[in-house]
């Protein structure tokens, strides 16, 4: 009997970790339909094939287009999600090219705050950044408010690292699971935002690639 007591003791440890770990998180999709759901996610593949292979969004992105982005935009309700959870998983990647969860945190001004956590296979690299854009229409890229890396070199390829975003009142918080969390605290207040883009996907600056990404178990945290 004591031995029983135990060992549902320790399962009971394991379990409410397992929870607390994802409290006040909600599954947005796990991919396992097979299918992309239209429903869910608008497709912005530009010359990226965005497909689903064994329960996993695939991303290709091709070489040979300069300032190209791919994206799949969360289109359920995004103006309620503070924070996206997504596992990111770099299979090869050529040059500039890098996976990326995306999304705006509000408004300094007239200016949107443009927030990402990118992973740059070819330098090792992952880092988390902060910036102004203009108001739309053309969304000017008006200079970095935080930019900081994590320590390098990060064996990336092959391996899957869980990563989230969380956008606050006071900070914008970034972290990927067993490297640590990443904070940028606005210096004055910011104002709510009129844009409500969260998503993943891929870029590319120069044209470089090719770069196969595979994002999967994307949860979603509304207050």
């Amino acid at each position: 009997m004591k031995k029983i007591l135990i060992v549902c003791f320790i399962v009971g440890i394991v379990f409410a970790f397992s929870t607390n770990s994802y409290a006040g998180w909600e599954l947005y999709d796990d991919f396992n339909s097979g299918q992309i759901d239209t429903q869910k996610w608008e497709i912005q593949e530009s010359s990226t094939a965005i497909t689903v292979e064994n329960g996993r969004v695939k991303f290709v992105h091709q070489e040979g287009n300069a300032n190209d982005n791919s994206w799949l935009i969360i289109i359920q309700n995004p103006e309620t999600v503070i924070g996206i959870k997504a596992e990111i998983t770099v299979v090869s990647c050529q040059g500039d090219v890098r996976a990326r969860v995306s999304g705006y945190a509000g408004k300094i001004g007239v200016n949107n705050i443009w927030s990402s956590l990118q992973f740059k296979a070819s330098d090792q690299r992952i880092y988390s950044e902060a910036g102004l854009e203009g108001p739309p229409p053309n969304l000017t890229w008006g200079g970095n408010l935080f930019w900081v890396r994590y320590p390098e070199p990060i064996a990336m390829l092959g391996n899957t690292f869980n990563c989230k975003m969380m956008f606050e009142n006071d900070k914008i918080t970034y972290e990927v699971a067993g490297l640590g969390k990443m904070t940028y605290r606005y210096s004055s207040p910011k104002n709510p935002a009129d844009i409500f883009f969260r998503g993943v996907g891929t870029k590319s600056e120069n044209g470089d690639g090719p770069c196969t990404v595979y994002f999967d178990d994307v949860y979603v945290f509304r207050p």
